[in-house]
């Protein structure tokens, strides 16, 4: 019996990282099996007499606990291990930073985007959530520097073709009553079901419209509370992790 496994879909079931960031840190040359550095996507291993290391630290063939956080992301911080022009990313963050576990986002909000962004070391979940196989609901709140039309609005609710294809169907509608501090402009409550880079963004750009403030505040029955702070986290309750694995058929 071949009792080998792909080295990213094993750190995958041990929590330790999505199968597509395993495949990133492949690249990078920051893994390696029994001394030597390895690149190859195909790679299998014997977990039982392999030894692995990832950036230096030998990984354990025993799954840790797992966990499951909601995050609340800051405007102007990355989602991302490090950046190389030196912005501040999710991990340096202070709460963050004293955790214990390797925990990774589940999908991303780019730079200037806040809001809900899960946390987890469930690789298989991670990855279910992010497919667009599954269709889980991301919800947002968008501010504007315009109103749209009524015409445009029709076009985003059916679907308009973007650089990477057609996008699926949209929920739409204007909120004039959201307030948000001292910004101005035309809210909109959206709710996209795929998770493409910038989807919500660029939604707007397609007619010259500037997203001033965007805000990400469900995934899937999972709901942002009023009470957590920018920077931090806090755990998911048995209830919402049932929920987001029913999303991902589980």
């Amino acid at each position: 019996m071949d009792e080998t496994i792909r080295i990213q879909k094993w750190l995958s079931h041990l929590g330790i990282a999505s199968r597509r960031e395993a495949e990133r840190w492949l690249e990078a040359g920051l893994i390696s099996v029994n001394g030597k550095v390895v690149t190859e996507m195909g790679m299998r291993i014997d977990p039982e007499s392999d030894q692995v290391m990832v950036k230096g630290k030998l990984v354990e063939n025993k799954a840790p606990p797992r966990v499951y956080w909601l995050l609340n992301k800051p405007d102007k911080v990355l989602t991302a291990r490090s950046d190389d022009r030196e912005r501040e990313t999710i991990y340096d963050l202070p709460k963050l930073k004293k955790i214990s576990y390797l925990v990774s986002p589940v999908g991303r909000l780019d730079y200037r985007t806040e809001g809900l962004l899960l946390m987890t070391n469930d690789g298989e979940l991670a990855n279910r959530l992010c497919h667009p196989k599954y269709k889980v609901p991301r919800q947002y709140y968008a501010l504007a520097n315009r109103k749209l039309t009524d015409d445009e609005l029709k076009q985003i609710r059916e679907g308009i073709k973007l650089e990477d294809g057609m996008t699926q169907k949209i929920k739409i509608t204007f909120d004039n009553g959201m307030k948000m501090g001292a910004s101005k402009g035309a809210w909109y409550d959206v709710t996209v079901n795929e998770g493409r880079n910038r989807l919500v963004r660029r939604l707007f750009e397609h007619f010259d419209v500037k997203v001033v403030k965007l805000l990400r505040y469900a995934f899937g029955d999972i709901f942002i509370p009023p009470s957590l702070v920018p920077g931090d986290y806090q755990q998911l309750t048995p209830e919402q992790i049932a929920k987001l694995k029913a999303s991902a058929q589980m």
